[in-house]
């Protein structure tokens, strides 16, 4: 910006002390654009200094993550609480849902596992009526509203499932077994061997396939009134009269099945609960 004397009006040189026109002292401004800037720069106030971009970016960065973590304890709790976990019972068991098939003498009785923990029954007029609940907890399964509880093992590549009562409970039956439904033919049927000896009142197994329980085996005898007890090959009764439920070892050659209280011919039937398949039908002259 020019600067004029202040006594003739003459545009001073810059720098100069001198008008070059009237020879008289002027004082001129100092115009040093550069030192100008730099007085501004010291003169202008302090401000705090804004969190570079990276700075403001990890910050970001930390709080997703925590947010995700939240999120994701919440869901966790959640689904825990939908599935039992605050009930030391779970209901939600895969493997039991569905429909299985309990074989007896009479044919077929079908159980449903619900996903709801429901269980249902059926009746002997062939209808489903629900029963309780059933929940499954270690090895353990609880059935009707927990009133009796059984251990479980699943054979057959899950397709059947053997159920035997913890503790002995009156009105409920102390082994169990179930195929899952359309199942059965899948199951291999045992093969045993018998032979009758009249004198003795004993029906013999003579041969047997390894692994097959006698609690899996229903024995029914015509007239029905006759009366039975499996014995072991060592003349040891295995359980009480009319009852297999309760053996739990398996079926050898020589164990027994001894009749009592009848008199003349006795029709002897053995069937295999797991696939509701005979053995087969003796009589022995008593």
């Amino acid at each position: 910006m020019p600067h004029y004397c202040p006594h003739c009006a003459v545009e001073l040189i810059e720098g100069t002390k001198f008008c070059s026109a009237c020879g008289k002292k002027v004082d001129q401004p100092i115009t040093n654009d550069k030192k100008s800037q730099s007085q501004k720069k010291e003169e202008q106030p302090q401000t705090s200094v804004p969190l570079s971009t990276p700075q403001k970016s990890r910050k970001k960065l930390i709080i997703g993550i925590s947010v995700i973590i939240i999120a994701v304890v919440i869901a966790l709790v959640a689904i825990v609480y939908l599935l039992g976990g605050t009930n030391s019972f779970t209901g939600a068991d895969s493997r039991f849902v569905g429909e299985w098939e309990q074989n007896s003498i009479e044919g077929p009785l079908l159980w449903k596992f619900n996903s709801d923990s429901t269980l249902e029954t059926e009746s002997s007029s062939s209808m489903l009526n629900n029963v309780g609940t059933w929940n499954v907890k270690d090895t353990q399964i609880c059935l009707y509203n927990n009133s009796v509880c059984y251990t479980y093992v699943f054979s057959n590549s899950g397709k059947t499932l053997t159920l035997n009562i913890v503790k002995i409970n009156n009105g409920y039956p102390v082994n169990i077994v179930l195929t899952k439904k359309g199942q059965q033919e899948i199951n291999l049927t045992p093969d045993i061997k018998c032979s009758i000896n009249t004198s003795t009142n004993r029906l013999t197994i003579t041969s047997t396939n390894t692994n097959t329980k006698w609690k899996n085996i229903a024995i029914t005898t015509n007239p029905d009134s006759a009366n039975w007890e499996v014995f072991n090959v060592n003349d040891i009764p295995l359980a009480k009269i009319n009852i297999t439920a309760t053996i739990t070892t398996d079926v050898t050659v020589g164990d027994y099945i001894l009749l009592l209280d009848a008199m003349g011919d006795v029709r002897v039937t053995l069937k295999y609960l797991p696939t509701n398949s005979l053995f087969g039908t003796w009589i022995v002259n008593v």
